[in-house]
């Protein structure tokens, strides 16, 4: 009984977070970032870390230098990292700057980045951009990340996107959870003052804290690694939901299990080095504590519900009435944000109906997701990085990648 209600407990964590939050949203008064001190254009530098991306690293220089921002505000550099093809000639002819990076004995994109950084005048400039090379921006992303000044000396999140949504059933319920992050969760945390989390491609990085701090984040999933760091010393992360990208979706089980199996030993790994100290950090309080804990420790939403299921299933089982209904029922109840959120996703959603049948294939997704959980946390002493495979498939239908997509998303969210 002790440890089916603890789950059931555990399990509820999130939902009052997003409770209290969206109180606070409707009563408190929650004091924004003000333009004092700041520029009137941000001047941004863009880092592109790239590693063998000869397929799609045009299309994604072609994307930042089409902006809608002053080419003198901003500055284009793709760091090649290790690369064995034509991925830095092919930046360069697309227009960016290109930093050649060869070191074997330390590969992956968190020191490729740190490398960059050591050789480029910061001072230049108020924010430096993450952009993955797999990865299209929209047209006003530099707009909507300056909508969010000053930068200097925080850290902002953009609106990260699929971009071939409509490829499969898999690729539609991922569509349905990163909608769900980026279109109402998020905006509630931005409203309600907490940090929002950190995807690790549409990062903009104030200058001033890569001044102070360097980077230091060097593990599987550097982005949740930055998230804890910045949390735990009190420093702002916004969203800017205006700012929008777009990347490819693994599009079948088998191309996504390395992406996902590293997601969760990567946040797991923060979890545990940076899970006591974010409870003793005297620059947060007790409602950021919780939920950045939540946001580092609560399985994915499809593990949330098959835990709660089973724990429900387990108390009925083996617990006398009436505590086993208790448990049942607040283990059930502890899914009602993701069901009201998936719901209000769904009314908006260009395509529902379609989208709602993907959901049928949810009892199988939900196997699949648990057997890789399972997997993961025997092998959690694996933290060689795997790069996720990738293919070259339709976009959206139109003459920029990522237009429709933000003419699909409703504002109003």
């Amino acid at each position: 009984m002790v440890v089916l209600a603890g789950t059931g407990a555990l399990l509820n964590l999130p939902a009052l977070s997003e409770l209290v939050a969206r109180l606070r949203r409707k009563f408190g008064h929650v004091a924004q970032p003000t333009d004092q001190g700041a520029t009137l254009t941000p001047r941004l530098l863009f880092l592109v870390p790239a590693h063998d991306e000869e397929s799609l690293i045009t299309p994604c220089v072609r994307s930042i230098i089409d902006m809608d921002y002053p080419e003198k505000a901003r500055r284009i550099i793709v760091v090649a990292d290790n690369c064995r093809d034509r991925t830095a000639d092919l930046a360069r002819a697309a227009g960016a700057e290109c930093l050649v990076r060869h070191d074997p004995a330390l590969p992956g994109k968190p020191r490729a980045l740190a490398w960059a950084l050591e050789r480029l005048p910061l001072a230049e400039w108020e924010a430096c951009v993450i952009i993955d090379a797999d990865t299209t921006v929209d047209r006003h992303f530099a707009t909507g990340l300056a909508a969010q000044k000053p930068l200097r000396h925080r850290l902002v999140q953009a609106y990260f996107g699929s971009l071939n949504e409509r490829e499969s059933w898999l690729t539609r319920l991922a569509g349905v959870l990163t909608r769900c992050r980026y279109e109402v969760t998020y905006p509630l945390k931005q409203s309600a003052g907490l940090n929002c989390p950190l995807t690790g491609n549409g990062m903009c990085i104030g200058t001033g804290l890569l001044q102070a701090d360097g980077w230091r984040a060097f593990s599987l999933t550097e982005n949740w690694e930055l998230y804890a760091q910045y949390t735990t010393a009190g420093v702002r992360i916004g969203y800017a939901g205006m700012a929008r990208l777009f990347s490819q979706e693994a599009h079948t089980v088998r191309t996504s299990a390395t992406q996902r199996r590293r997601w969760l030993a990567g946040r797991l790994w923060v979890l545990r080095r940076w899970g006591g100290r974010l409870l003793r950090s005297r620059c947060i309080g007790w409602h950021q504590k919780v939920d950045a804990l939540c946001e580092l420790g609560a399985p994915s939403p499809v593990l949330h519900l098959v835990l709660a299921v089973a724990t429900a299933g387990a108390a009925l089982w083996l617990l006398s009435w009436p505590f086993g209904a208790v448990i049942a029922g607040a283990a059930l109840f502890s899914l009602w944000s993701l069901v009201a959120t998936t719901m209000v996703v769904l009314r908006h959603h260009p395509e529902p109906w379609r989208t709602a049948a993907a959901f049928l294939m949810l009892p199988v997704y939900a196997v699949w997701r648990t057997v890789l959980a399972a997997l993961t946390l025997v092998t959690l002493k694996d933290t060689r990085w795997r790069k996720t495979q990738h293919h070259v498939s339709a976009p959206f239908v139109g003459s920029r990648p990522g237009q429709n997509a933000v003419a699909d998303t409703p504002r109003s969210l």
